[in-house]
């Protein structure tokens, strides 16, 4: 038996650079780094996430969901991991806009478009990418949590409702979801607030199934793992540098070989990931994807109060190396921050929340003692 409580270190550095490459797709900076395909195409990444949290959930909770009140304690669980953050960013957004507002420092106008107040509650409540917005919201990053909420209900649903069929069901779900970005989404896998769900569905569930599939055989041979490490890593690098249009559908097919592969931590490549900053990476990466539009929101103020955006799309100092350096200091930057929140905001919720559950579990056990005992 493989414990629960497995932590896949290997695979959360993966997350940690995927994470990084979605930063460079959202950075508006004319940096060497902005021409690479692999950046171009960095929003493919965001379906690693998806992947990989099925094969985590399921991981650690497939045998732990068979009441209402286990689903309950796991979801609220996976609120407490993912909204505190979230709703710190939010209010990060808010008072940007009230600075907006008071001061008038910037040309963008406070409270308009996608930073509109009535979008809060949606967000609030993390329902914000289901299709009720014509656009992304506030922390536009955050589409993907609020989805990924969804999958967390649904696995819930699927095993209280068919936990001996949760196979065969996963696969027809994820084929539907396959199938609706593939025939309605109109930029396929490039979709948020409109045809998220689906595409975070479709990636979770093969996530699901793939942990099934390694679980029956986390062992492939340490010959095999070794050639298969390397080479489903460049496939997924290339992938991801080539990959246009309907082709796009297959990323979350890609990214689950790689992640079956690299599960089992056996070969050297998975060493070379296992190093501390690489790990810590991956410790700070939900932050770091939480986090950078906030720091990019504000580098673009200061930019247009420098005038160093020609055409007002992009941040040019007049030299890419020049630009390539920007760049990178404010990689750094975002994951300075990160991992700050990761400390004090990510880890105190998520204790919290562990310890007012373990609380009320311990007060529900005791409640039945006690009316024995008045009897």
């Amino acid at each position: 038996m493989i414990p629960r409580s497995t932590r896949f270190e290997v695979l959360d550095a993966l997350r940690g650079l995927c994470a990084l490459l979605v930063v460079f797709f959202h950075l508006p900076v004319s940096s060497h780094f902005h021409a690479l395909p692999l950046t171009r195409h960095g929003y493919l990444f965001v379906d690693f996430f998806f992947v990989l949290s099925g094969f985590v959930i399921a991981h650690a909770y497939r045998e732990r969901i068979g009441s209402l009140g286990d689903a309950g304690r796991f979801l609220i669980r996976r609120v407490g991991r993912v909204w505190p953050l979230h709703v710190v960013i939010l209010a990060a957004f808010v008072a940007i806009e009230l600075c907006r507002l008071w001061f008038r420092f910037d040309s963008v106008p406070p409270f308009s478009r996608d930073h509109a107040p009535e979008y809060l509650i949606t967000n609030l409540f993390l329902v914000q990418a289901f299709n009720i917005h014509p656009y992304l919201t506030w922390n536009g990053p955050a589409w993907s949590i609020s989805v990924e909420m969804g999958c967390y209900v649904l696995f819930a649903v699927m095993l209280l409702a068919a936990p001996r069929r949760f196979t065969p069901v996963a696969v027809a779900l994820a084929v539907v979801g396959a199938l609706i970005v593939l025939n309605f989404a109109p930029r396929f896998m490039n979709t948020t607030f409109n045809f998220g769900f689906p595409r975070a569905a479709y990636g979770f569930l093969l996530g699901c199934l793939v942990q099934r599939i390694w679980s029956a055989a986390p062992d492939p041979g340490a010959g095999l793992v070794r050639w298969l490490e390397p080479l489903s890593l460049i496939a997924a690098v290339a992938y991801v540098s080539l990959a246009r249009g309907p082709w796009t559908v297959l990323a979350p097919l890609i990214f689950a070989v790689c992640i079956w592969v690299f599960a089992s931590e056996a070969g050297r490549v998975s060493r070379g990931l296992s190093a501390r900053p690489l790990l810590k990476l991956g410790h700070w990466s939900y932050s770091i994807y939480m986090t950078h539009m906030l720091v990019i929101t504000l580098m673009l103020i200061v930019a247009r109060k420098l005038d160093i955006m020609p055409g007002g799309r992009r941040i040019d100092f007049g030299s890419v190396w020049l630009n390539d350096l920007f760049a990178l200091a404010v990689i750094g930057l975002i994951v300075g921050l990160s991992a700050l929140t990761y400390r004090w905001i990510e880890t105190p919720g998520r204790d919290w929340v562990n310890a007012w559950l373990k609380r009320r579990d311990a007060r529900s056990i005791k409640k039945p003692r006690l009316a024995v005992e008045t009897v």
